[in-house]
């Protein structure tokens, strides 16, 4: 049964709102992270991209605090006009700020990172199926940014994230995740 994108994204953000502080969450995110950290496309990256997760999403500061711990670069998304994004190198020292919609970034000045130089995104979400299609926040970011990335793709799905069929619909502008990690 095909579910209205508006409708599920309001379901899906429900559900990792409730579940925000359960342990349940952070035992399925330590079991992901595993995965991860052992997957090929983490071993053989350098420059990993990601996003500074809000608190219904996976949990990013471990994983920042591994690459970092493995002497990998980590960049992070800021967010443009037009609905574009751009990605900015986080150090220890990079200055963070809330965006208009509440979400971390890396304050302008920040290095800007080719998309070239990026070996994996790990990708953000709030649904994904078996064949790499994603439900997103609404806003298009990171369709646009990937349409032309070619790099690694990568997203964390604990249960409530993870769908055998896609239950919403797929446009064309929608762009495939190479690898969806769950449980």
């Amino acid at each position: 049964m095909m579910k209205e994108k508006i409708l599920f994204r309001r379901e899906q953000l429900a559900i990792f709102e409730e579940r925000k502080h359960e342990w349940e969450k952070e035992l399925e995110e330590i079991l992901l992270y595993r995965k991860l950290f052992n997957s090929s496309e983490w071993i053989n990256a350098d420059m990993i991209g990601m996003t500074l997760s809000l608190p219904s999403e996976i949990d990013t500061k471990p994983i920042i605090l591994q690459a970092w711990s493995e002497s990998k670069k980590v960049c992070v998304p800021l967010t443009l006009p037009q609905r574009k994004m751009n990605f900015k190198l986080l150090t220890k020292t990079t200055r963070v700020v809330k965006n208009k919609f509440g979400i971390l970034e890396p304050e302008k000045t920040s290095t800007e990172i080719d998309k070239k130089q990026i070996d994996l995104i790990i990708v953000p979400g709030l649904a994904f199926s078996s064949r790499g299609e994603r439900l997103g926040f609404g806003g298009g970011y990171f369709d646009r940014f990937l349409a032309d990335y070619e790099g690694g793709t990568i997203s964390l799905a604990e249960k409530p994230r993870y769908f055998e069929k896609s239950v919403w619909p797929i446009e064309e502008t929608d762009v495939l995740i190479k690898k969806i990690l769950t449980l």
